[in-house]
């Protein structure tokens, strides 16, 4: 399933960019877009100060047809499929799922500073450059490894909407 491994392969690449360090300044916030017509509209908020990123939230939209499903009941068994329940109850993390009559739309948010990154470890892959403990993600890597993926940066709230 290539939607299967686009998912998986967002939040590998996300896990795999965590460095060890600090840093302060600014707070921004950039957005990413994925779209694939017919099929998906993944986007992704990330607030951050510095190289440091402090809030994402990702939103995903998919067409149940994306993954041969044609019902709610498709789109739960997908979700519970990919381990989307896995997110529930963490500090710092929250879920929801929303079924409509033709796709689904997933929603989760991560404060990175709230979040316990050993729990977070549990969910994706973090990875450090030295090795020791994930501290935060990496903002100039995730931007990186999002661009490598296909995904866009959008200005002025300019996404294209999935029909």
């Amino acid at each position: 399933m290539k939607l299967k491994k686009v998912i998986s392969g967002v939040l590998a690449l996300l896990g795999a960019v965590v460095l060890v360090a600090c840093g302060t300044a600014k707070s921004e916030s950039v957005e990413f877009q994925l779209f694939t017509p017919g099929q998906s509209d993944i986007r992704n908020h990330i607030e951050y100060q510095g190289d440091k990123m402090t809030l994402l939230k990702t939103t995903s939209t998919v067409l149940y047809t994306a993954f041969g499903g044609n019902s709610k009941e498709d789109g739960k068994q997908f979700i519970a499929e990919q381990g989307g329940n896995q997110w529930n109850g963490i500090k710092g993390i929250t879920h929801d799922v929303e079924y409509k009559e033709d796709r689904l739309i997933e929603t989760t948010s991560i404060d990175l500073v709230e979040v316990d990154f050993d729990e977070l470890g549990k969910l994706m892959p973090l990875q450090t450059a030295n090795g020791k403990k994930a501290e935060y993600l990496s903002y100039k890597l995730t931007k990186e490894n999002f661009e490598k993926l296909g995904m866009k940066e959008v200005k002025d709230g300019k996404f294209e909407d999935l029909k």
